[in-house]
């Protein structure tokens, strides 16, 4: 018969999840995991190979600790598992003198004292030929980034939590969970386990998993886009990520990684979906169209040509940020959600902090904006 009491329980191993189970597991915490999907599945948010890590961060200056220590955990992973998951790179940063973008870099590199280094049209001109600013765009170069594999980032992680003794159990949906005299009883498809303590972090499963708190979260389909495989001269190495606010649209452009070609993304706007189950995962003509425009206005030398398309899911909270603590009205149990599509580059760190949580019932990190009682509620 299989082990059906832990000490603690992870609900969802995408890539907090997945690092939660490595952080407790190297603690001693006998640990399982629990998902519906198995590691690096294309199911969720975390996928489509690359995710943009930069530490002069503009949706809020409160984040920067975090990003250094995600920074510290995302290259301690890499030498324990002697492979690499973070390549270094620059930032090219677009926008509007008064924008989002522009605006919260200023404030950000003021708060840390960051170095970051304006740049004019001619210049990016100069050093970055395949590259075109608009006329009403200023420029910001972010030494202090990466890219992250991120299947291979989770994957690694589940890997070495397993290697510590973590249990991992996929292919059977969580059904429920509750208190119980024993503990907190998890009931999936398959089987029911109990545990001590609960770490839910459930993607775009949030609403379901987290019913005391449902209201705060809206899933948003994204469309991704690879284009003109490996015949484009923006590469990595040569060319910096670009990230674009213009028009009410951000978008971001990943150079090419390998033959798949040049990721394009608008990180703005997207459509509603009402439950992941139910994601529209065909190709949106205007989508796509929305790209192509944005590779040929600021990256004349990537065509047309797509290569690849996928989809993944935003799961939005009202302002913006991520809920992170302790769930309202229930003794141990903790969570990570609401990680409105910026989420992956802090998984290193917010896992760290939830092995922190369930094992000490306190952080040394920074996580009181992130308190998911500030849209109200108690903690009973």
């Amino acid at each position: 018969m299989a082990d059906t009491r832990y000490d603690c329980i992870v609900l969802g191993t995408g890539g907090v999840g997945s690092a939660a189970l490595y952080h407790h597991a190297r603690r001693g915490v006998r640990v399982l995991g629990l998902d519906q999907f198995p590691p690096g599945h294309d199911q969720g948010s975390s996928h489509g190979d690359s995710r943009i890590i930069r530490l002069a961060y503009f949706e809020h200056p409160d984040y920067i600790p975090l990003l250094r220590r995600a920074f510290e955990l995302w290259r301690e992973l890499e030498e324990q598992a002697d492979t690499r998951l973070l390549l270094d790179s620059h930032v090219l940063n677009l926008g509007p003198a008064e924008g989002e973008v522009i605006t919260g870099l200023k404030a950000a590199a003021s708060a840390h004292d960051l170095n970051i280094e304006p740049l004019s049209s001619a210049e990016v001109t100069r050093r970055f030929p395949s590259i075109r600013m608009a006329a009403d765009q200023q420029a910001i170069l972010d030494p202090n980034a990466g890219i992250l594999k991120v299947e291979d980032c989770i994957r690694t992680y589940v890997s070495l939590a397993k290697r510590a003794g973590a249990s991992l159990v996929v292919g059977s949906p969580v059904l429920s969970w509750r208190a119980v005299a024993q503990g907190i009883e998890v009931a999936t498809q398959q089987d029911t386990y109990v545990c001590e303590k609960l770490v839910i972090t459930p993607g775009a499963w949030a609403s379901s998993l987290l019913p005391a708190i449902a209201q705060h979260f809206t899933i948003v389909r994204k469309a991704l886009f690879w284009f003109d495989g490996d015949t484009s001269d923006f590469r990595l190495g040569d060319y910096p990520v670009v990230l674009s606010e213009r028009a009410g649209d951000t978008f971001y452009a990943i150079p090419r990684m390998d033959a798949k070609g040049v990721k394009i993304s608008n990180h703005s706007g997207g459509r509603e979906c009402t439950a992941p189950e139910r994601l529209d995962r065909t190709l949106d003509t205007t989508e796509l169209e929305a790209a192509s425009l944005f590779a040929r206005h600021h990256l004349p030398s990537v065509g047309p040509q797509l290569n690849h398309h996928t989809t993944c899911m935003y799961t939005m909270s009202p302002d913006g940020h991520f809920l992170v603590g302790a769930y309202p009205g229930q003794a141990n149990v903790y969570l990570a959600a609401g990680l409105s599509g910026h989420g992956f580059k802090f998984a290193s760190v917010l896992g760290e902090i939830l092995a922190d949580l369930s094992t000490d019932g306190v952080t040394r990190h920074p996580i009181e904006f992130l308190n998911p009682l500030r849209f109200g509620g108690t903690n009973r």
